[in-house]
């Protein structure tokens, strides 16, 4: 891959890519009880998903672009309401910060979210929010030392056991 590296929005025609990668998130991620349920749509719903940030004004996915024109990263920012009780009234919920692999420890990450920054800044929002998994020792030891501090985890409890799909047979 090449050095030089854009970080811009995504468009309509990344939407393979940005699946690809996704598609990858899930297999590194696979072991997180919230991601062993995938329904057999999953990868369809996704590409909507990512259509719907691409179109919607107040979402964003942002890309890492390399000099070849190929994807090495993505990050997905959207503004949320905040709970009636508290402030901010409203903040950007960043998710599935991704960079390729051979693309680590560049300052690709901090790039992403920087553009999150600045386009949270545009919103004129003052908080965003990275979601990271429970479980995601790394993730979340690069969040504390990106200066985000931990707020709330959630925690879930199955009531009815439901079958755990198998990765491999769901994605190809």
């Amino acid at each position: 891959m090449s050095e030089t590296v854009t970080v811009r929005p995504a468009r309509v025609g990344d939407i393979d890519e940005l699946v690809a990668m996704w598609t990858r998130y899930m297999r590194i991620h696979a072991l997180n009880p919230a991601y062993r349920r995938l329904r057999t749509d999953a990868i369809e719903t996704r590409a909507g998903m990512f259509r719907r940030h691409i179109e919607e004004a107040t979402s964003v996915v942002f890309v890492l672009e390399a000099e070849d024109g190929g994807l090495d990263g993505m990050l997905v920012c959207f503004v949320e309401e905040n709970e009636p009780l508290f402030d901010p009234p409203r903040y950007v919920r960043i998710q599935t910060p991704f960079v390729r692999r051979e693309e680590r420890r560049k300052g690709n990450l901090r790039r992403l979210l920087r553009a999150a920054f600045e386009w949270a800044a545009d919103w004129d929002i003052r908080e965003v929010r990275l979601f990271t998994g429970a479980d995601n020792l790394i993730a979340n030891a690069l969040a504390d030392d990106l200066g985000f501090e931990a707020i709330e985890v959630v925690r879930r409890y199955s009531l009815r056991p439901e079958p755990e799909m198998n990765l491999e047979d769901w994605i190809e």
